[in-house]
Protein backbone atom coordinates (compact mmCIF):
# COMPACT_ATOMS: atom_id res chain seq x y z
CA UNK A 1 0.00 0.00 0.00
CA UNK A 2 1.51 3.55 -1.45
CA UNK A 3 1.55 6.24 1.50
CA UNK A 4 2.32 9.91 1.69
CA UNK A 5 4.63 11.38 4.57
CA UNK A 6 2.87 15.05 3.79
CA UNK A 7 -0.08 14.64 6.25
CA UNK A 8 2.45 14.25 9.31
CA UNK A 9 4.27 16.59 8.42
CA UNK A 10 1.63 18.77 7.33
CA UNK A 11 0.03 18.42 10.90
CA UNK A 12 4.03 19.22 12.56
CA UNK A 13 3.99 22.81 10.87
CA UNK A 14 2.59 24.53 13.96
CA UNK A 15 1.76 28.41 13.25
CA UNK A 16 5.26 28.99 11.64
CA UNK A 17 4.49 29.58 7.55
CA UNK A 18 6.77 27.41 5.99
CA UNK A 19 8.43 26.82 2.76
CA UNK A 20 7.89 24.00 1.08
CA UNK A 21 9.69 22.93 -2.47
CA UNK A 22 8.11 20.73 -4.73
CA UNK A 23 9.97 18.12 -7.33
CA UNK A 24 8.06 16.21 -9.80
CA UNK A 25 9.18 13.60 -11.79
CA UNK A 26 9.47 10.20 -13.31
CA UNK A 27 11.76 9.27 -10.93
CA UNK A 28 12.88 6.11 -13.53
CA UNK A 29 15.25 6.16 -11.38
CA UNK A 30 15.98 8.54 -8.75
CA UNK A 31 19.49 10.58 -8.73
CA UNK A 32 22.00 12.77 -7.50
CA UNK A 33 20.65 15.06 -10.46
CA UNK A 34 17.50 15.31 -8.20
CA UNK A 35 18.75 15.28 -4.94
CA UNK A 36 21.96 17.44 -4.62
CA UNK A 37 20.36 20.62 -6.52
CA UNK A 38 17.30 20.45 -3.97
CA UNK A 39 19.77 20.18 -1.28
CA UNK A 40 21.84 23.24 -2.77
CA UNK A 41 18.38 25.03 -3.39
CA UNK A 42 17.01 24.52 0.10
CA UNK A 43 20.19 25.81 1.69
CA UNK A 44 20.11 29.03 -0.72
CA UNK A 45 16.60 29.66 -0.76
CA UNK A 46 15.81 28.86 2.77
CA UNK A 47 13.32 25.82 1.90
CA UNK A 48 12.04 24.22 5.08
CA UNK A 49 11.34 20.81 3.07
CA UNK A 50 11.13 19.38 -0.73
CA UNK A 51 8.56 17.16 -1.87
CA UNK A 52 9.85 14.04 -3.90
CA UNK A 53 6.51 13.95 -6.26
CA UNK A 54 6.60 10.80 -8.79
CA UNK A 55 4.46 10.72 -11.13
CA UNK A 56 2.62 7.81 -12.58
CA UNK A 57 1.34 8.92 -15.79
CA UNK A 58 3.26 12.18 -17.05
CA UNK A 59 1.41 14.49 -19.95
CA UNK A 60 4.99 14.38 -21.54
CA UNK A 61 5.86 10.52 -21.71
CA UNK A 62 4.06 7.45 -22.85
CA UNK A 63 5.14 5.17 -20.34
CA UNK A 64 7.96 4.37 -17.54
CA UNK A 65 10.26 1.13 -17.42
CA UNK A 66 10.20 0.48 -13.51
CA UNK A 67 6.53 0.28 -11.87
CA UNK A 68 4.98 2.63 -9.58
CA UNK A 69 5.73 0.16 -6.76
CA UNK A 70 9.43 0.39 -7.75
CA UNK A 71 10.04 4.14 -8.22
CA UNK A 72 8.09 4.88 -5.22
CA UNK A 73 10.64 2.33 -2.86
CA UNK A 74 12.80 3.98 -4.11
CA UNK A 75 12.02 7.62 -3.76
CA UNK A 76 11.10 6.83 -0.52
CA UNK A 77 14.27 5.18 0.58
CA UNK A 78 16.20 9.00 -0.35
CA UNK A 79 13.49 10.35 1.87
CA UNK A 80 14.45 8.24 4.62
CA UNK A 81 17.94 8.92 4.80
CA UNK A 82 17.75 13.00 4.37
CA UNK A 83 15.68 15.24 6.83
CA UNK A 84 14.91 17.61 3.98
CA UNK A 85 12.75 15.49 2.03
CA UNK A 86 9.26 14.45 2.46
CA UNK A 87 7.79 11.30 -0.67
CA UNK A 88 4.37 12.10 -1.55
CA UNK A 89 2.36 9.28 -3.35
CA UNK A 90 -0.44 10.92 -4.60
CA UNK A 91 0.09 11.30 -8.14
CA UNK A 92 1.20 7.43 -8.01
CA UNK A 93 -1.94 6.37 -6.93
CA UNK A 94 -4.15 8.15 -9.74
CA UNK A 95 -5.71 6.65 -12.54
CA UNK A 96 -5.29 10.52 -14.84
CA UNK A 97 -1.98 12.01 -16.24
CA UNK A 98 0.08 13.85 -12.98
CA UNK A 99 -1.16 17.47 -13.54
CA UNK A 100 0.92 19.91 -11.86
CA UNK A 101 -2.28 21.88 -11.28
CA UNK A 102 -4.72 19.17 -9.95
CA UNK A 103 -1.48 18.01 -7.37
CA UNK A 104 -1.27 22.20 -6.33
CA UNK A 105 -4.71 22.86 -5.50
CA UNK A 106 -4.69 19.25 -3.56
CA UNK A 107 -1.87 20.42 -1.45
CA UNK A 108 -3.45 23.91 -0.94
CA UNK A 109 -6.85 22.76 0.04
CA UNK A 110 -4.47 20.81 2.76
CA UNK A 111 -2.10 22.76 4.17
CA UNK A 112 -3.88 25.77 4.13
CA UNK A 113 -2.57 29.45 4.56
CA UNK A 114 0.48 27.76 6.77
CA UNK A 115 2.66 27.62 3.79
CA UNK A 116 4.26 28.90 0.66
CA UNK A 117 4.82 26.31 -2.07
CA UNK A 118 8.07 26.58 -4.65
CA UNK A 119 7.40 24.37 -7.42
CA UNK A 120 10.70 23.44 -8.61
CA UNK A 121 11.85 22.98 -12.80
CA UNK A 122 14.48 23.03 -14.96
CA UNK A 123 15.38 26.14 -16.85
CA UNK A 124 14.56 23.66 -20.43
CA UNK A 125 11.21 23.31 -19.23
CA UNK A 126 10.09 26.53 -18.41
CA UNK A 127 9.37 27.72 -22.34
CA UNK A 128 7.00 24.75 -22.18
CA UNK A 129 4.95 25.82 -18.73
CA UNK A 130 2.73 28.21 -20.73
CA UNK A 131 1.28 24.85 -22.51
CA UNK A 132 0.83 22.94 -19.00
CA UNK A 133 -2.46 21.97 -18.07
CA UNK A 134 -4.06 25.60 -16.63
CA UNK A 135 -0.48 27.14 -16.30
CA UNK A 136 -2.42 30.49 -14.79
CA UNK A 137 -3.98 28.80 -12.30
CA UNK A 138 -0.82 27.07 -11.67
CA UNK A 139 0.48 30.50 -10.79
CA UNK A 140 -2.00 31.76 -8.13
CA UNK A 141 -1.06 28.38 -6.47
CA UNK A 142 2.62 28.78 -5.99
CA UNK A 143 5.77 30.54 -6.98
CA UNK A 144 7.86 28.53 -9.26
CA UNK A 145 11.79 28.19 -8.57
CA UNK A 146 13.88 27.59 -12.04
CA UNK A 147 17.26 25.51 -11.91
CA UNK A 148 20.08 26.92 -14.67
CA UNK A 149 21.15 24.09 -17.17
CA UNK A 150 25.25 24.82 -17.96
CA UNK A 151 25.52 26.25 -21.42
CA UNK A 152 21.82 27.05 -21.84
CA UNK A 153 19.53 30.40 -21.62
CA UNK A 154 16.29 31.51 -22.52
CA UNK A 155 16.10 32.90 -26.01
CA UNK A 156 15.50 36.27 -26.60
CA UNK A 157 12.46 35.63 -29.33
CA UNK A 158 10.61 32.75 -28.33
CA UNK A 159 7.12 33.58 -28.56
CA UNK A 160 6.17 31.92 -24.98
CA UNK A 161 8.37 34.37 -23.24
CA UNK A 162 5.42 36.99 -23.38
CA UNK A 163 3.51 34.72 -21.53
CA UNK A 164 6.13 34.36 -19.09
CA UNK A 165 7.77 37.92 -18.52
CA UNK A 166 4.38 38.94 -16.92
CA UNK A 167 5.48 36.27 -14.16
CA UNK A 168 9.24 36.47 -14.60
CA UNK A 169 10.76 38.03 -11.29
CA UNK A 170 14.62 39.26 -10.76
CA UNK A 171 14.36 40.20 -7.05
CA UNK A 172 14.06 36.85 -4.54
CA UNK A 173 12.06 39.37 -2.28
CA UNK A 174 9.41 40.33 -4.17
CA UNK A 175 8.45 36.05 -3.48
CA UNK A 176 8.87 36.23 0.46
CA UNK A 177 6.46 39.52 0.23
CA UNK A 178 3.72 37.31 -2.02
CA UNK A 179 2.70 33.73 -1.53
CA UNK A 180 2.43 33.14 -5.22
CA UNK A 181 2.83 34.46 -8.55
CA UNK A 182 6.37 34.70 -9.20
CA UNK A 183 8.91 32.67 -11.36
CA UNK A 184 12.75 33.23 -10.36
CA UNK A 185 15.81 31.76 -12.20
CA UNK A 186 17.79 30.25 -9.49
CA UNK A 187 21.73 30.54 -9.56
CA UNK A 188 21.55 26.81 -8.75
CA UNK A 189 22.25 24.47 -11.66
CA UNK A 190 21.41 20.90 -12.77
CA UNK A 191 23.87 18.28 -13.16
CA UNK A 192 24.88 16.68 -16.53
CA UNK A 193 22.70 13.07 -14.87
CA UNK A 194 19.65 11.87 -16.24
CA UNK A 195 17.81 8.94 -16.05
CA UNK A 196 18.21 7.72 -19.37
CA UNK A 197 21.74 7.83 -18.99
CA UNK A 198 21.51 5.46 -15.86
CA UNK A 199 19.07 3.49 -17.47
CA UNK A 200 21.63 2.58 -20.62
CA UNK A 201 24.48 2.25 -18.05
CA UNK A 202 22.69 -0.59 -16.31
CA UNK A 203 21.53 -2.10 -19.63
CA UNK A 204 25.08 -2.15 -20.84
CA UNK A 205 26.20 -3.93 -17.86
CA UNK A 206 28.15 -1.33 -16.28
CA UNK A 207 28.04 0.69 -13.10
CA UNK A 208 26.25 3.74 -12.95
CA UNK A 209 29.26 5.13 -10.03
CA UNK A 210 28.52 8.69 -8.57
CA UNK A 211 25.01 8.69 -10.34
CA UNK A 212 22.69 7.84 -7.97
CA UNK A 213 22.80 6.71 -4.09
CA UNK A 214 24.63 3.60 -3.05
CA UNK A 215 21.09 2.04 -1.43
CA UNK A 216 19.35 3.02 -4.15
CA UNK A 217 22.11 1.34 -6.63
CA UNK A 218 21.45 -2.11 -4.51
CA UNK A 219 17.50 -1.31 -4.98
CA UNK A 220 18.07 -1.50 -8.65
CA UNK A 221 20.34 -4.63 -8.54
CA UNK A 222 18.27 -6.33 -6.51
CA UNK A 223 15.00 -6.59 -8.23
CA UNK A 224 17.02 -6.17 -11.36
CA UNK A 225 15.63 -3.15 -13.19
CA UNK A 226 16.73 -1.65 -16.09
CA UNK A 227 18.62 -4.58 -17.46
CA UNK A 228 18.20 -6.37 -21.26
Amino acid sequence: MLSSGLEIYANNLKDTKKKIGILGGSYDPIHFGHIKPSLELAKTYRLDRIILLPCKVSPFKESTFASAEHRWNMVSMVAANEDLFVADARELERDTPSYTYLTLAELTQELGDRYQLYWILGIDSLLDFPDWYESEKIMQLCHILVLRRPGYELPHDNAKLDWLNQYLSTDINQLDSADTGHIYITETELLDISSTAIRETIKAGEQPRYMLPGGVWNYIRRNRLYQR
